[in-house]
């Protein structure tokens, strides 16, 4: 019923693993149509009637990215 959605927080485990292990991750975002082509299929060698959800790449950064600074969260509550 909610496959997509839950391929989508597959591929965020699976992403957020990969960090704690010392490793980069990057959703390949552009792919997503291609991966919907028969073209794509085919190299992934989908059967009929499956559908890739993400496209991502593994690897070994060459650094880690500085963290960025943030603001601190402005929390609000509705209701009493």
């Amino acid at each position: 019923m909610h496959a997509v959605e839950n391929c989508t927080l597959a591929a965020q485990n699976l992403m957020l693993a990969a960090r704690a292990l010392g490793l980069g991750t990057c959703w390949i975002g552009f792919a997503q149509q291609w991966l919907r082509t028969p073209a794509g299929q085919a190299v992934l060698d989908l059967p009929a009637g499956y559908a890739a959800v993400a496209l991502i790449i593994v690897g070994h950064p060459f650094g880690q990215p500085p963290g960025v600074a943030r603001k601190p969260a402005d929390i609000g509550w509705i209701g009493t």
